[in-house]
């Protein structure tokens, strides 16, 4: 991982990794115009909701940040030379599958198959606070 954040070198086992997932109504397997404006609705909710949690972990004094699905890029610290699958990482961490659709892959969820849109979250930050973060985020306009 710090080949994708390199602020993290040395810390690694200490990096907490959030995979995100939200439903869609359509297949992100295809092409059409209303999967296209679907994705781009849930990639403006991710980097909203992103945003938020990685604001709320930094004012407690805590590193964290998102990537882009798009682009595995590091949203709000600095990118290492490698970037972040979130596909790969479900697929890794949590042995879900992948769909090969030619020049990428879309993740297929156990339940919701492949109508979901992944995002990833990291942080440095002890898992009792995120919880506490995540369940004041849950109870507001972020669910």
């Amino acid at each position: 991982m710090r080949l994708v954040f390199p602020e993290v070198r040395e810390k690694e086992n200490d990096l907490l990794i959030i995979p995100t997932f939200q439903r869609t109504r359509s297949s992100m397997v295809g092409y059409e115009i209303e999967t296209q404006v679907e994705k781009d609705a849930k990639l403006h909710d991710f980097y909203r909701w992103g945003a938020e949690l990685v604001s709320r972990l930094r004012r407690q004094g805590h590193w964290a940040d998102i990537t882009d699905p798009m682009s595995g890029m590091a949203l709000f610290t600095a990118s290492g030379p490698s970037l972040y699958p979130d596909v790969e990482g479900a697929e890794i961490l949590l042995r879900y599958n992948q769909v090969n659709i030619g020049a990428c892959f879309v993740l297929s969820h156990p339940q919701w198959g492949t109508n979901v849109y992944p995002g990833t979250a990291f942080t440095l930050a002890p898992i009792d606070v995120v919880k506490s973060i995540l369940n004041d985020m849950q109870a507001s306009e972020f669910s």
